[in-house]
């Protein structure tokens, strides 16, 4: 799993000491209750534009003090990013500003669309059609060339064509991609597509709070760090038990504070 390690602004010069102090209380050691028990192995990673880190602010692609992939064994060698993109770096470099309310003009737009080029361009098949045929005719699944022949048809090459118009790399990479359009979006209700869209557009975050705090991405209670388990933690949640709070959480920190991708085996 992924999570975003928070880091004080003063841990720059230190960020893979600090990541490991900060993830130090959940590593699996047998010691504490289960909960607790949670990675045996990470590194920093996420600079891809599909690889779960930030988008940069526009300006600031360059600035020294964006945190690059690490290999996975956590040696010194950092990995080149894709531009625009990182592996952490103070909040206040990172663009956050993709909302939902975006999300939902972009997918009403592209089911909008679909519908304007499906008046004006021959029907297309569904995939499936294409996949029953390469089956049918050869008993295996030709992963080259079923896809490639789906998507020259007119009317999904016209779609398509129009998707990589729309300002979307903000989001998380399953909006707006990986659509079947003629099935998806061709044969759902406009408010159904929408809905499902937005459902994927922002990418929900696991995280790892300044005062130790691990939540979940699935909105549970936080997991104290200084505890020796959820069942004898006298501390008040530092959040609520609410993701839409985690993410907000991340908004409202200082803006120096270091925001670090980890990905840990679990």
């Amino acid at each position: 799993m992924s999570i975003t390690v928070c880091l004080p602004g003063a841990a720059a010069d230190q960020v893979d000491e600090a990541v490991a102090d900060a993830m130090a209380p959940f590593e699996i050691d047998g010691t504490r209750e289960g909960e607790l028990d949670i990675w045996d192995a990470w590194y920093i990673t996420g600079g891809q534009a599909n690889g779960g880190g930030f988008n940069v602010l526009p300006g600031h692609e360059l600035d020294p003090r964006l945190i690059r992939s690490r290999r996975w064994d956590r040696k010194s060698e950092r990995l080149p990013d894709d531009f625009g993109w990182c592996a952490g770096g103070p909040r206040e470099l990172l663009d956050f500003s993709a909302s939902h309310e975006e999300a939902r003009r972009l997918a009403e737009a592209a089911w909008r669309r679909w519908h304007e080029l499906a008046a004006e361009l021959p029907p297309a098949d569904p995939w499936k059609v294409y996949r029953d045929r390469a089956e049918a005719g050869f008993g295996w699944y030709d992963g080259a060339q079923v896809p490639a022949d789906y998507r020259a048809q007119p009317l999904v090459r016209a779609f398509d064509a129009y998707l990589r118009t729309l300002p979307t790399q903000r989001f998380w990479y399953w909006f707006l991609q990986g659509l079947d359009p003629v099935e998806d979006v061709g044969r759902s209700e406009r408010e159904t597509f929408v809905a499902e869209q937005v459902a994927y557009a922002l990418r929900r975050r696991n995280v790892l709070t300044l005062n130790g705090w691990w939540y979940y991405e699935d909105g549970g209670p936080g997991i104290h760090g200084e505890c020796h388990g959820p069942a004898t933690c006298p501390h008040e949640p530092e959040l609520p038990a609410e993701q839409e709070r985690v993410d907000g959480y991340l908004l409202e920190l200082p803006g120096d504070t270091l925001l670090v991708n980890v990905k840990c085996h679990v």
